[in-house]
């Protein structure tokens, strides 16, 4: 911008001193060489704004690009406010807060990918059979699937060793 503020700069002034040079010409062939390069010079002066215009527009343009991008990171913000990061009991990391639904408290969490690209996407729990350790939950916007927390219907087959008691009773 500063190139092109310059040039116009630079075009006007030479304008100028042509303006100067026909008021002191002597003939008329000193007039209408001046004029023609008078001329020249206001078209070279012409382009130049239209340049700076251009550049004037670009500029406009990535202000409200850029003021986009802050509200859509402002609103993300406060879409996730008090959401912190939790390790579950599975060892999974997620974005988790208390939210009240219903008249109950329970406990939301984000998927830390579309998290990390600034997408608030709850987990949903999907069920799970009594020999499954861990509950499940899956993340609708990018199907990542997570293991929450232990299922408390989970019983753990028998080792060898009670096994091996099992058949000495």
């Amino acid at each position: 911008m500063i190139a092109e503020l310059s040039a116009a700069l630079t075009a006007l002034k030479e304008t100028t001193g042509l303006v100067k040079v026909i008021n002191d010409a002597k003939n008329d062939a000193e007039i209408k060489a001046a004029t023609f390069e008078l001329n020249c010079k206001l078209i070279d002066l012409q382009s130049e704004c239209f340049a700076l215009g251009d550049v004037i527009r670009s500029r406009d343009e990535e202000v409200i690009h850029l003021k986009a991008k802050i509200a859509e990171y402002e609103n993300f913000q406060t879409q996730v406010e008090g959401y912190v990061l939790n390790q579950l009991g599975s060892g999974a990391f997620v974005y988790s807060k208390q939210e009240l639904v219903q008249g109950t408290e329970v406990t939301m969490h984000l998927c830390p990918l579309c998290y990390s690209k600034k997408i608030k996407s709850i987990l949903h729990p999907f069920p799970v059979s009594k020999s499954s350790v861990y509950f499940q939950s899956r993340c609708l916007h990018c199907e990542n699937k997570f293991l929450m927390d232990r299922n408390p219907a989970f019983t753990a087959p028998p080792t060898m060793a009670e096994i091996g008691r099992l058949l000495n009773d």
